[in-house]
């Protein structure tokens, strides 16, 4: 019994049960986030949404995560990343870590991104334009945005 109770705790986490982290990249100069627009297999549809990704690793922290999503998924880096907020699994809800990374730059090397749904456009946009695409439904108000949003005050 104590065997198994041992090997599910270091056992890779259930996919639908992992927490996420969502990277905010921030331009603190021009005011803008980072958005791409991501065709995603299960839904046979794009979505424009931060960089984000499931935490797999369980060897490494939520930063670290954060971190490499940035790296693998947009080809991005930061040496300055902030917490904006984390989130409890409430009523069945993942975990969810937001971060900030300012300034990122493009990396010359970066990882293979290991995810099958694929980038289909990707945007900076300040707070009118971001608003915009709320209004437009563009972007779907969740957690997500709200945080985005929290984002945008802190470089007010």
């Amino acid at each position: 019994m104590l065997k198994s109770i041992e090997k599910k705790l270091v056992e890779k986490p259930n996919k639908k049960d992992r927490e996420v982290v969502i990277v905010f990249p921030f331009n603190t100069e021009t005011k803008e986030i980072f958005l791409i627009q991501e065709y995603i297999h299960t839904y046979d549809r794009k979505f424009w949404k931060f960089v984000s990704g499931g935490v797999d690793k369980v060897d490494k922290d939520i930063i670290t995560h954060a971190i490499e999503e940035l790296a693998e998924e947009v080809s991005m880096e930061s040496s300055v990343f902030y917490h904006l907020y984390s989130s409890e699994r409430v009523f069945g809800n993942r975990p969810m870590h937001y971060f900030i990374a300012e300034n990122p730059m493009i990396m010359d090397n970066p990882p293979e991104n290991p995810d099958t749904d694929f980038i289909t456009a990707v945007k900076w946009v300040n707070l009118a334009g971001f608003q915009e695409m709320l209004d437009k439904q563009e972007l779907l108000w969740d957690q997500g945005t709200m945080c985005a949003l929290q984002a945008f005050r802190k470089y007010q």
